[in-house]
């Protein structure tokens, strides 16, 4: 017999004998059942439940059995692992047990639930050409990366940034909650902005149809070279501020919509501002600059926007576009250049990663702070 089973048997004879005593002395004994739970370090309802009694075995229990995570039932739930659309919900249903018992069971396999993050769509070639871009200029310091104008669109509307999961109320009935009313046509503006260690650009708000002529006259030719390449000192106001050492040295960074790839731009760049990243494949493989498409995991502007997002749509939630273009424009002043200081600074240990990932889209628990690669100027130590 086992040292377990002895145990076992011992507890039970001991459990055993301290109901007989009960009994002996509420019935022999007429002892008071409040002076037999004080005598016996029982509970009142202990002595309640046995002072009658003639036999003091343990029942069998009856009903349902006290765990269902039996052994095979966790080999169910060990199936599910890394696969898709298993929620506690479906997986309770299959099993026919408690949401509760599925949760424990994924618990004691070691399992969380995450949600799937979205990406951009990757293929063969996509992955190829970030691996080469890594290979590139992973070796380039944090500073190199401060001459670069970073930037990007976005597209602001009303019924951004919207998580059911998290977006909860606490009351005592579902009647009690209000709905959050949705515009089935939100409103929406485009926004253009562009970001470098030191400030931002002014932002530039997108009116009628963004083609690649618009995309000459009000961003490379309005904001860029009679904006940012014209600024000759520090300003306290972050759109207004120098954004490099040197003006000439700045490296025009831009993704590849169509709008931005266009024969017309590429010449008018070469002209004014010829470091920059072009966007026509022809360059690839004979210019400096050329960086592979879908690099947003790498860019820090989309890490900015996420950031002004987070006050854009803070409680009470914008309701018109109006409202949203506001709440915008205050986020963006309110950017601190530290915090573009540490997201320009990130880039070399995103390359080393895409780098050892041949190529692939960085994890989403990536944290570029904890790579081997991580900055360690004072401003991203501080």
């Amino acid at each position: 017999m086992s040292q377990k089973r002895i145990l076992l048997n011992q507890k039970e004879i001991d459990l055993m004998n301290k109901r007989a005593q009960v009994a002996s002395l509420y019935q022999f004994a007429q002892m008071p059942q409040e002076a037999i739970a004080v005598r016996l370090g029982v509970s009142p309802a202990f002595v309640n439940k046995w002072k009658d009694a003639s036999d003091f075995s343990s029942k069998k229990r009856s009903g349902r059995p006290v765990s269902v995570l039996t052994e095979p039932n966790l080999i169910k739930l060990r199936t599910a692992k890394l696969k898709t659309a298993q929620s506690t919900r479906k997986l309770a249903t299959k099993l026919k047990m408690g949401r509760n018992s599925v949760s424990r069971g994924m618990r004691s396999l070691g399992l969380k639930s995450y949600r799937r993050s979205k990406q951009s769509k990757l293929n063969g070639d996509h992955i190829e050409m970030r691996f080469e871009t890594a290979e590139n200029f992973k070796d380039y310091p944090p500073e190199y990366w401060e001459d670069y104008l970073i930037t990007d669109e976005k597209t602001w509307c009303t019924n951004g940034m919207l998580n059911s999961q998290n977006d909860r109320i606490w009351a005592e009935c579902a009647e009690d909650v209000p709905p959050l009313d949705m515009d089935k046509f939100p409103g929406k503006r485009m926004i253009w902005l562009g970001m470098s260690a030191r400030g931002l650009t002014k932002p530039h708000w997108m009116k009628g149809k963004v083609n690649g002529d618009y995309y000459h006259e009000h961003i490379l030719k309005k904001r860029v070279l009679n904006d940012v390449l014209k600024r000759k000192g520090r300003s306290p106001n972050i759109t207004e501020t120098k954004l490099f050492k040197s003006n000439a040295r700045m490296i025009f960074e831009q993704d590849f919509a169509k709008p931005h790839s266009t024969n017309k731009n590429q010449a008018f760049m070469e002209k004014h501002f010829p470091n920059h990243t072009p966007t026509l494949h022809r360059y690839r493989g004979n210019h400096p600059y050329f960086f592979a498409p879908k690099m947003d995991d790498v860019w820090p502007i989309e890490r900015l926007w996420a950031i002004l997002a987070q006050k854009v749509y803070a409680e009470p939630r914008p309701k018109h576009i109006d409202h949203v273009v506001q709440r915008v424009r205050r986020a963006i002043k309110q950017v601190d250049s530290t915090t573009l200081t540490k997201l320009v600074h990130d880039i070399p240990a995103k390359l080393n990663e895409i780098y050892r990932l041949g190529g692939k889209k960085l994890p989403p628990n990536f944290d570029p702070r904890k790579s081997p690669f991580a900055c360690q100027c004072k401003v991203c130590l501080s």
